[in-house]
């Protein structure tokens, strides 16, 4: 939700927020850690210049703790350290303050101490009575106040020493070297965020020329955009883009082709289906009428079949048609069994030659759709252009790469010159035999499986068939071998 709200708005916002506050974490964190290792490198510090403190004062007030009655009701004997002076500063009137010592004989008796010491003892004694046994360091909190003790015990003269520091001294200080390296930090977050903002406006200038390549466009012109400079975060999107415009240009294409091949094929089978119902409404006897009849049938038959081979043609789109593994063999098998009995009605013979018997293991990537208009298209093209007792046959071979599927027919055949005219749509080769034979023809059948076999990127070749009349073969891509 948050990462919608910032998008939503806007992408340079987002990354200026978002950086400024990962910059402003950055300096919490870097300001705490500072803080803490200062903390410590502070407690190394000052404790060794506690302890070196501590023997200083033992050295110093051995003699005096030696001269003491320790008897007397005036104890403890109280320093007050140095005289206020104008050479002295408030700093060190306030650390003097934050300073302090006691001493006390083996009976915990006070006999010395410092004016900034604490009322208590600086050194509490636990139940077992061994807070007065143990020299180093320890802590103690006296009237809400944290110490920070060193003790040490002199032999010759039997008395205890506890120097302490208030351990306010060492935050106080630790906060202030925290804060000397975050202030410059604080200090130069205005900077930092005039820098971020120019340097993000400038990252987001190809988003901008993209933007403003794709508003300049014309609606009609899908041809692919290229821009100056081209980072690799921008690249997928341009390249997601010009992908798009060439579906777009490739379906609006297949429109205006199927519109106008429309247009062009229907004009003459409408106009002649349009004659032939007159015909049949203007007879005057059942003969006329059955004749009529029968030609607006078959008129209505080649329009249907136009209709469903430029329908077929338009759909052909990696995008509507889903490619699968499949075995060619039973898709042959398939066709040759629903068109067998159309053919053997015009006396007509269909084989299927199978000489590798492995051929059902060998998988393509394809449509079985596609796949079966592509036969249909070729053996009805073989049977309609065979005469009567002709013979029509299927083979199915494969190699290292291919799958081959070949249709030969019995017919006349036609001259190697204008094999490439085949594929042409609407490209037609009758003459007064063949138009009979193949009155519903509109010339887009081979067209249709030219463009069924570079959709699974296979190749169509054709040759003079051993039968006497066209042979075809549709090589496609091996997927899988079992």
């Amino acid at each position: 939700m948050l990462k919608q709200l910032f998008f939503r708005s806007s992408i340079k916002r987002f990354l200026i927020v978002a950086v400024l506050s990962l910059t402003t974490v950055y300096v919490a964190l870097v300001y705490v850690f500072n803080q803490r290792q200062a903390v410590h490198e502070i407690e190394e510090l000052f404790d060794a210049q506690l302890a070196h403190s501590s023997y200083v004062l033992l050295n110093l007030l051995s003699d005096s703790v030696s001269t003491i009655d320790q008897t007397s009701k005036h104890l403890p004997v109280i320093y007050h350290g140095l005289e206020h002076s104008a050479v002295q500063s408030k700093n060190a009137l306030f650390y003097q303050k934050k300073v302090a010592y006691q001493i006390y004989n083996r009976d915990r008796k006070l006999l010395v101490k410092s004016a900034s010491a604490p009322d208590g003892a600086l050194v509490n004694e636990d139940k077992s009575g061994l807070a007065f046994s143990q020299e180093g360091y320890s802590r103690n909190v006296i009237n809400g106040e944290s110490w920070r003790v060193f003790s040490l015990y002199d032999e010759d003269w039997d008395f205890w020493l506890h120097v302490a520091e208030s351990e306010s001294i060492r935050e106080e200080l630790a906060k202030n070297m925290a804060q000397q390296t975050l202030w410059p930090s604080l200090a130069l977050m205005p900077l930092i965020l005039l820098l971020l903002t120019i340097i993000i406006r400038l990252g987001l200038t190809p988003l901008k020329n993209l933007t403003q390549a794709i508003y300049q466009r014309d609606s009609k012109n899908l041809s692919a955009i290229s821009l100056d400079t081209e980072p690799a975060e921008i690249k997928p999107v341009l390249q997601a883009i010009n992908g798009l415009f060439h579906r777009l240009h490739d379906a609006i294409e297949r429109e205006q082709r199927l519109t106008a091949d429309a247009a062009h094929e229907l004009r003459t089978p409408l106009a002649v289906l349009m004659i032939h119902a007159q015909n049949a409404l203007k007879a005057t006897d059942d003969q006329q009428r059955n004749t009529s009849l029968l030609a607006l049938e078959e008129s209505t038959s080649r329009i249907s079949r136009l209709l469903e081979q430029l329908l077929t043609l338009s759909k052909i789109n990696p995008e509507t048609i889903p490619l699968v593994p499949i075995s060619v063999l039973p898709i042959c098998e398939n066709v040759i069994a629903q068109l067998a009995p159309k053919i053997f009605e015009k006396e007509q013979e269909i084989e299927l030659l199978r000489p590798d018997d492995n051929i059902a293991g060998v998988n393509i990537q394809g449509s079985e759709f596609l796949l079966e208009v592509l036969l249909s298209n070729l053996i009805d093209n073989a049977s309609c252009y065979s005469p009567k007792g002709g013979r029509i046959c299927v083979g199915i071979e494969s190699s290292d790469d291919y799958v081959e599927v070949s249709v030969e027919d019995s017919g006349v055949g036609v001259a190697q010159q204008q094999y490439e005219l085949l594929t042409q749509r609407f490209f037609r080769i009758l003459d007064d035999t063949q138009s009979e034979q193949h009155p519903q023809g509109v010339g887009l059948g081979l067209s249709l499986v030219q463009a069924i076999a570079g959709f699974h990127h296979g190749q169509i070749r054709f040759y003079p068939s051993k039968l006497g009349g066209l042979g075809v073969k549709i090589s496609l891509p091996v997927l899988i071998r079992k």
